[in-house]
């Protein structure tokens, strides 16, 4: 799951043309830590997650598979 968390994030970076550099200005998450978090080698904290969606203008629902959205609905 948090790969395809990582994987969306990602994909909305192209999608917006943000780099992730920029993303780690925006969000003030340290570079190595943004990387290894979208690389899937750990997993997001709440806060960044939040972090990261204000900072690329999306609802947070979009990034998250489908089997969490249905559970909460």
């Amino acid at each position: 799951m948090d790969a395809d968390i990582a994987n969306r994030i990602t994909n909305a970076l192209i999608v917006k043309g943000i780099s992730v550099r920029a993303l780690s200005d925006a969000t003030g998450i340290a570079y190595p830590t943004l990387r290894l978090r979208l690389k899937g080698g750990r997993s997001l904290t709440f806060q960044e997650f939040n972090k990261i969606t204000a900072a690329i203008q999306v609802h947070p629902a979009t990034l998250l598979p489908t089997s969490l959205t249905d559970m909460a609905a």
